[in-house]
Order: C-alpha cells, then sequence, then structure tokens
C-alpha cells in the first residue's frame, strides 16, 4: 500500500495542538576520570563536562556542581562543590581512610537541574582495593528474558519485530545463541536466536489468529527459562524503522493485509522530534505497502522518536533510532602522532583536530600503562549527551557503541532504542506547562550579612572581595542595614568586607555575617543511587598472581597523608621537582619582598649593576628564569615588587629545568592597608582545583602498577586543527601507554577516544 504523502515540517513552537514544552535549559553532566579502580592513597581525578541539552552547546549559566561519593549503602563518603566556567569544571578527590568498601558510585549534579525529574544525575561506579580482594561477586543463575515488540504492541496477522532482553539474577545481560520462539503447540518458529553480551536480541514473526507464542532456553538439565509474549491485537496499525540505510530512514506502516483493505484512504501522521525539534509527515493509505522514506540530513542527528499517530492526534505506535548522518559537526576526532624523547624514559604525543574544525576542544586526557584494566566508565562523553538524556534508564556500556563506530555497533544501539520503546520523553510530555522553579540557577556561594554600625545616609554600599579566588562584588544595603550577594570563593579563602562612604572613601566596618555558602539540602538518593550491576561485574580483574594486601607489602602510597600535611604548611606537591606556595599573611610579615622569599625557598639571589640573577644551588648552579602571570620579569619588578602582590609561586630547583612562575593577585590588600576592612574565614566555599601529581609508586615493573597505577593525567587540555597540542608523558619503564581522551568545543563538538600506542624497544 503506497500512502499520499504530504510533507510538513514544523517548528514545535507552533504547534497549537501540542502544546509548548519548557522554554528552560536543561543540563546534561559527563564527568571524565583518570580511571575507575583505585588503590588506597591515589587521587581520583577527573573534568567536568555540561551541556544544556536544549542547545547542544557548553551550559553557560550555571557555575556550581554538585559532587557526592556515596557507599553502596547511600551513606556520603564525600561531598564538593566546584565551580564551573563556560561549561567545564575539574577536581580531584582523595581515596583516604573514609574508603572502608570496596565499591562506590560518584554522583554530580546542579540544584538547578533537580526542577525536571526528567534530568538524571551523571552516575558512575568506582572501585576501592585495599588489603586484598573480595572476589568477584557470585553470579546468579536465574535467567530472565524481556520482550519488547516494535511500536509498543504486537499485531495479530502482521510481521512484527520483537525486541529481546535476556539478564542474569544480578543484571547483567547473557550473550545467548539458542533462544527459541514458540507457539503455545510448542513447536518451534524460530531457533538460534542470538544475544549479545550485552543481552539484546532482535527476531521477527507473523502471529496468527488466536495463538499464543514464549521465548524458550534449555538452561541447564533440567530447567527450561520460560516468557510468554503479549497476546497479539487484531485489526491494529504498527510501525517498523528501517535504521540501516546510509542516506534514507525508511518508516513502514505494519498491519495484517485486511486491515490495509479495511482502512484504505484512512490518514494518519508521523511526528518525529527531538527536543524542541519537530516534523510531520501525514500518510494516507491506498492500496500498496505504506512506506515513508526521509533523508537523514532532514532530521536532528542523535536520538529521535518517531510516533504514528491517528487522526486524533492518538499515539498507536512509538519508536527510539539514532540518527547517524554523515554531515553533522557534534563528533570529531582526533590524530595521534609520537615520538620518544631523546633518552626514552618519556614520550611526546601530539593531538591535533582534522583541518576544517573551526571549533576547538577543550579535553581531559588519562594515560594508563598499556596492561591498564581499571579505566571502564560506563559512558563516554558522546554517549553521556546524545543518547543517555533521552532515555529511561542507564545506558549499559554507552562508550561501547561510539567507539570505532561501525555497522554493527550502529545496530546493536538501534536494538537497545527498539527496547526503549518511548524513551524518557513520550507523546504526552510534549504539552508540558512551564516548571516551577523550586531551585535557582546557582551563580556564586550566597552570602548574607548586617552592618551595624553604618549610617544609611552616607554610607549605602558594601564592597566585598575575596582573598584567593580573586572575585570582587558590591552590595547595597537595605533598610535594616543587611546585605545579600553571591560571589565566587573558594573553601578556606579570605572574605573581606569594606563600607563604601562619601566619595568612595572605605573604612572598616562592625559586620555580623549570617550564613556564607549553601544550605545541604537533603537529596532523595534512593532514586539516584541504582548501582549498575553492569558496570560493576563488567570490569576485567588483573592478571596476576601477586598478593593484593598493600599492608603486607612495601608497596603503601602515601600521596594522602603527604598531600594533607603539605596543604597544612602551604606547600603543594605537583612532582617531584615542582613545588607550589600559597603566599599568605605570616610570609608576607616576614619576608616582605619577593627576592627575600625566593632565598627562602632556598635559591642563590644577586643584586648588581641593576641586574637581578637567580640560581639553584644545585651544581652547576644553573639561572632559574623568573615569570609574573607567564611573562619574563624584569629586574626592575623583581627589585620592586612586594611579597602581598603575589598570589601564588609555582618553582623548581632542580638543576635541570629549574624556572620560578609568580602569579599577581591584584585584589589582595596587603597587611599595611586592612584597617579599611574586616576579613572572614571562609568554610563552604567552591573546592580548589590542583595541579596533578602522581602518586608515590615505588615499583612501576610490579603488575599492581602495570593493572592499576597512572601515568599522567592532563585535566585542560585545547586541542584546535591549526597547531598541534603536545604534551610529554613519563614512561616509568613501561613499553605501552593507553590514551583516553573526552572533550567538549564552544559549539558543541565532542571528543571521544581511546588509543594505545606500543613503545618501540629498539
Amino acid at each position: 500500500m503506497r500512502q499520499q504523502l504530504l510533507v510538513v515540517p514544523v517548528l514545535f513552537c507552533v504547534l497549537l495542538s501540542t502544546g509548548q514544552r519548557n522554554p528552560e535549559p536543561w543540563e546534561n553532566i559527563h564527568l571524565h576520570f583518570n580511571k575507575t579502580t583505585f588503590l588506597k592513597g591515589e587521587r581520583l581525578w577527573f573534568t567536568a563536562y555540561i551541556q544544556d541539552q536544549k542547545t547542544q552547546r557548553p551550559s553557560v549559566a550555571t557555575t556550581t556542581l554538585h559532587l557526592g561519593v556515596y557507599s553502596k549503602d547511600g551513606e556520603e563518603i564525600k561531598r564538593k562543590l566546584l565551580y564551573v566556567a563556560n561549561g567545564i569544571s575539574q577536581g580531584d578527590i582523595a581515596i583516604d581512610s573514609t574508603f572502608t568498601g570496596e565499591e562506590y558510585t560518584v554522583m554530580a549534579w546542579t540544584q538547578y537541574m533537580r526542577n525536571f525529574p526528567e534530568l538524571l544525575p551523571y552516575r558512575q561506579n568506582i572501585k576501592v582495593f585495599d588489603g586484598g580482594f573480595s572476589g568477584t561477586e557470585e553470579l546468579d543463575n536465574d535467567i530472565e528474558i524481556a520482550v519488547f515488540p516494535e511500536g509498543g504492541v504486537l499485531i495479530e496477522g502482521a510481521y512484527n519485530q520483537i525486541g529481546i532482553m535476556v539478564t542474569d539474577g544480578l543484571g547483567k545481560g547473557v550473550a545467548l545463541n539458542d533462544l527459541e520462539l514458540v507457539d503455545n503447540n510448542g513447536k518451534v518458529l524460530r531457533s538460534k536466536i542470538t544475544t549479545n553480551r550485552l543481552g539484546q536480541g532482535k527476531t521477527g514473526f507473523l502471529p496468527e489468529q488466536d495463538e499464543t507464542y514464549s521465548l524458550r532456553l534449555q538452561n541447564g538439565v533440567n530447567t527450561v527459562v520460560s516468557k510468554k509474549l503479549p497476546k497479539a491485537i487484531p485489526g491494529q496499525i504498527g510501525m517498523n524503522v528501517e535504521n540501516n540505510g546510509k542516506e534514507k530512514i525508511l518508516f513502514k506502516l505494519v498491519a495484517a493485509e485486511e486491515t490495509f483493505k479495511k482502512k484504505a484512504g484512512a490518514s494518519f501522521s508521523l511526528a518525529i522530534y527531538q527536543d524542541d525539534f519537530m516534523v510531520f509527515e501525514e500518510v494516507q493509505i491506498d492500496k500498496d505497502e505504506a512506506v515513508v522514506a526521509l533523508n537523514r540530513t532532514a532530521l536532528p542527528y542523535g536520538v529521535n522518536a518517531a510516533v504514528l499517530l491517528s487522526d486524533s492526534l492518538e499515539p498507536i505506535a512509538w519508536r527510539l533510532f539514532f540518527n547517524h548522518r554523515k554531515q553533522q559537526n557534534r563528533t570529531h576526532t582526533v590524530v595521534v602522532e609520537h615520538c620518544l624523547s631523546e633518552f626514552g624514559d618519556s614520550l611526546q604525543v601530539d593531538l591535533i583536530l582534522p583541518e576544517g574544525v573551526e571549533d576547538g576542544i577543550r579535553a581531559s586526557l588519562s594515560v594508563l600503562p598499556e596492561a591498564a584494566s581499571g579505566y571502564n566508565p560506563a559512558q563516554s562523553i558522546i554517549s553521556s549527551f546524545l543518547v543517555q538524556p533521552y532515555l529511561q534508564q542507564q545506558l549499559p556500556n554507552g562508550r561501547y557503541y561510539f567507539q570505532d563506530i561501525n555497522r554493527r555497533k550502529r545496530y546493536e544501539l538501534d536494538k537497545q532504542l527498539l527496547i526503549e520503546g518511548w524513551g524518557k520523553y513520550d507523546w504526552d510530555t510534549r504539552t508540558l506547562e512551564k516548571a516551577k522553579l523550586e531551585f535557582e540557577m546557582e551563580t556564586g556561594i550566597p552570602i548574607q550579612g548586617k552592618v551595624i554600625d553604618a549610617n544609611l545616609i552616607e554610607e549605602q554600599q558594601v564592597f566585598l572581595f575575596s582573598q584567593q579566588f580573586g572575585d570582587k562584588v558590591y552590595a547595597d544595603l537595605g533598610q535594616e542595614k543587611d546585605f545579600s550577594t553571591v560571589m565566587n570563593l573558594f573553601e578556606n579563602d579570605s572574605l573581606g568586607v569594606s563600607l563604601i562612604g562619601k566619595k568612595g572613601k572605605l573604612r572598616k566596618p562592625r559586620v555580623e555575617l549570617g550564613s556564607i555558602g549553601f544550605i545541604k539540602l537533603d537529596l532523595n538518593t534512593s532514586n539516584w543511587l541504582v548501582f549498575n550491576q553492569i558496570d560493576r561485574l563488567s570490569e576485567r580483574q588483573p592478571e596476576t598472581d601477586q598478593a593484593f594486601n598493600l599492608s603486607k607489602r612495601t608497596i603503601a602510597l602515601e600521596e594522602v597523608t603527604v598531600t594533607e600535611k603539605a596543604l597544612a604548611a602551604n606547600k603543594y606537591q605537583f612532582t617531584a621537582g615542582i613545588e607550589g606556595r600559597q603566599i599568605r599573611d605570616e610570609d608576607i610579615k616576614k619576608y616582605r619582598s619577593v627576592l627575600n622569599y625566593f632565598r627562602k625557598l632556598g635559591y642563590r639571589v644577586t643584586v648588581a649593576n641593576g641586574q637581578v640573577v637567580v640560581q639553584s644551588y644545585n651544581s652547576p648552579f644553573p639561572v632559574a628564569p623568573v615569570s609574573i602571570n607567564g611573562m619574563p620579569a624584569t629586574a626592575v619588578e623583581l627589585m620592586n615588587m612586594s611579597l602581598s602582590s603575589v598570589q601564588f609561586i609555582t618553582y623548581n630547583k632542580s638543576w635541570l629545568n629549574p624556572f620560578i612562575a609568580m602569579s599577581i593577585n591584584p585584589d589582595y590588600v596587603a597587611p599595611e592597608n586592612r584597617n579599611r576592612f574586616i576579613k572572614f574565614a571562609i568554610e563552604n566555599g567552591y573546592a580548589r582545583p590542583q595541579e596533578y601529581f602522581r602518586a608515590n609508586y615505588p615499583d612501576y615493573d610490579s603488575a599492581l602498577f602495570k593493572n592499576f597505577g597512572a601515568l599522567d593525567w592532563k585535566a585542560s587540555l585545547w586541542i584546535t586543527s591549526e597547531i598541534p597540542t603536545s604534551i610529554t608523558v613519563p614512561l616509568h619503564n613501561q613499553k605501552g601507554v593507553k590514551l583516553y581522551l573526552e572533550g567538549m568545543g564552544q559549539k558543541g563538538g565532542l571528543v571521544s577516544m581511546a588509543e594505545e600506542i606500543a613503545i618501540d624497544s629498539e
């Protein structure tokens, strides 16, 4: 039956019959971890990416990301507040003594997304090894079979496609090759039906009148697992989606021949939508086969919903499908080239986008030993942003579908979407009214206070600044001399408050601060903390016969302990040679000038004939170049610079590559000017991002390190198609490395790459 088609592309905003969707932004989150399996004493490093689902670009509205680590029982182990700039944030989590079990969930969300029940937080399971394995969980032999007719129902007298999902008692997909489709008399209609390693399968058949059908599996000698199919409905019109064509997608109407004859001339509509995009196809049945063929370029890239509607716009069949199209700018590849260093102890890796890609990518990179088995994220940034937002459940092994994409993986993704049916946004969601926003978009740390001694006739504003973040704001005083504002503050930051009087003159006020920071809201974690058994059980166990009781071996990682002591001492150990110091009031009072502080750090400083020479004390006493905010410092600047103008110093005293790099804080107020400000210590601010530093692995040749160690982590790389981005990776005697790259561009481009590099030993 060939239909007469009236193709009418319609923007959803003018579809008066189906209402108006929410105009508010919808945020999706993806976290890229350096790995997902950890030893006690290591740190979990991550970069967070946040996109607006509707614009498909980085979310620029929110500046605050909430992150928590939870045990299997839902107990909160860690909680952090992270600053987000242009949709990207970064941080780390110390895997310390608070981690007493093996399995945890890391969860990330924004408060604003809690206004929308459809939006779920990002979730990833991690493992922590301490004192040995508890062993692989004993699998439950119970097999469960679920059946999903394409379009929602089985249709009598028509050829139906059905999706199949087979799982064990723990919810893990089961690969089979011996499923059978039988009728109510036990007659085998289809044999050797297969499911892949995710438990997905698909088959087709024609249900006859008054027949019932089942899927059957011989599970053991005397055990038969059977799943009865739903009863086929007579007189129904359904839909089949053929998504294998290169240029076109076919949408076929499915019904018994008798039904097509009875409904000849009847009108139906095919609606295809993704977020705020929608197209309509009017279908009028005639005597030939009813097929709607649409060009891929006419539909959005990614997950679409196809709905067959009656003449009264009632849905009668539905289906999700993924539109792979050639001309789209959402996903990019990265070209990787490499070479060994002169001494063979490190690897130079060059990353560049293909020519013609206009959108640069902000990316993060994890580098692990070639035998590493500790990187098993459930999603890539592509599956997190292109597929997961449209599904009811967590997409199992989402990374799989978008690594080395081929025809088979597209077919398997199509099976997964057939199983999903409606997905998250059914036809009724098109008529949603504007959401009631209980949670505001967070754009900083809330601050409330009151100036006790303000003269409101002359003093009507306060000036606030953060010492470490460098943020500054002005806030008006109310009739009760109170003020409220939001600003960016790190935890353990110092907040300065000054009262502004006549002619802008500042004076030190008497201030009472109310609340600083967010009120910790109770979360219904039972809805969010769904431990994904598939992720937990898919991790490959290490190929080693070594014991994993770290306390009984000499491999004791002390990174966390050392780091916490260093923080208390105001010292940051980035690598074995590179250190950092946060400049504090005590330092300023004691040393005054930057040259005196250089001497305190252990440098030889010589001032003569208008020149300043800074040298390492390590023979042969090489000169250490000094920079200020990335620019070479002059002798005049160094001789006249007070230590109070410096926020942070990074330095290396080795004889190979000594240097001093200073970061200036223009908003810092020296102690001699403090009589104009009152200062408060901040406890509940943003977690301060740290530079990556490796754990102190004593044995880089051990199977423990090769399976679970980490070589390097880059939290923020800028990759373009013009000039290669070069990084140097330490090898530590490894014969190869694995690279895991994830990234997002300002125009919404996405990158997800896994690459193995073998090191030529010759």
